[in-house]
């Protein structure tokens, strides 16, 4: 793996500077009781009003079943409905509520402030 220089002094693999970045988001998120991984599909539905479950997972390019779950816990907060779609019954779309509208615009209050000093290196 390519290392990335974190503030001039060390090497980095590409997985370390991802996880460090996700440790950034992750604090600010906190007072909000979201995960990045939650945040992340809020601020995706809050673009794609009404996605399906399989359109948001290949998006975010997660495995179905992880975004199951995360879907579990942000419909069990009321932050997002689900309903069968009218087109396809066997889809499965998702939508942001009105408390999800208010969460998602704490996140995006919360995450403009993250700053990250980390800076991949340009590949040989």
């Amino acid at each position: 793996m390519h290392g990335v220089a974190h503030n001039g002094h060390e090497e980095l693999t590409f997985l370390e500077l991802v996880l460090q970045l996700h440790g950034e988001f992750r604090r600010p998120l906190e007072p909000i009781r979201a995960t990045p991984l939650q945040a992340g599909v809020l601020l995706y539905l809050q673009r794609h009003m009404e996605a399906s479950v399989t359109d948001a997972a290949t998006a975010l390019r997660l495995r179905l079943p992880t975004l199951s779950e995360v879907v579990k816990d942000v419909v069990r907060k009321r932050w997002v409905t689900k309903r069968r779609s009218v087109t396809d019954t066997r889809a499965v779309c998702l939508q942001l509520s009105r408390r999800g509208l208010a969460i998602t615009r704490k996140i995006e209050n919360q995450v403009r402030h993250v700053r990250s000093d980390l800076t991949p290196m340009k590949e040989a």
